[in-house]
């Protein structure tokens, strides 16, 4: 399966490790999934967790956060975008993901802010959105 997850995953994967966020976060060395990301996403990821860790909310160094933007980078499929996709969200961030799986051919955007994908228009991609959880169920399914 072919995804582009949300930032908003991978805060919530550094802040618990009791979800499924995390579980996603420890799934990406297995092959289950291919996901993509592009450099801007990336950027986010890297400024988002980052963030998470100057304001001491969870309990990881900067070196292990570092180790966890590693992972993602090595993991993940590097998604060159050719076509400026802004389907004009509410949230600026949220268009840039929404790009990033256009041009990957994603089958789902995994987030946790399901509300925020839910525009007509981005219905023609035939791209899903999905939550961790379910994201999980159907990767889990297919072993």
């Amino acid at each position: 399966m072919r995804v582009v997850i949300d930032t908003c995953v991978w805060v919530a994967a550094v802040r618990s490790r009791r979800g499924a966020s995390f579980a996603i976060l420890s799934e990406i060395s297995h092959g289950r999934f291919r996901f993509g990301v592009s450099v801007p996403l990336y950027l986010e990821y890297q400024a988002s967790v980052m963030a998470t860790v100057a304001t001491r909310a969870v309990p990881l160094t900067r070196k292990q956060a570092a180790a966890i933007l590693a992972a993602l980078a090595h993991y993940g499929t590097e998604v060159p975008v050719y076509f400026n996709l802004r389907p004009n969200l509410k949230d600026e961030n949220d268009n840039m993901v929404f790009e990033c799986a256009a041009n990957f051919g994603a089958e789902a955007i995994v987030t946790h802010n399901v509300r925020d994908f839910r525009e007509p228009e981005l219905r023609g991609y035939g791209i899903e959105i999905l939550r961790p959880g379910e994201f999980l169920r159907r990767i889990r399914r297919t072993e």
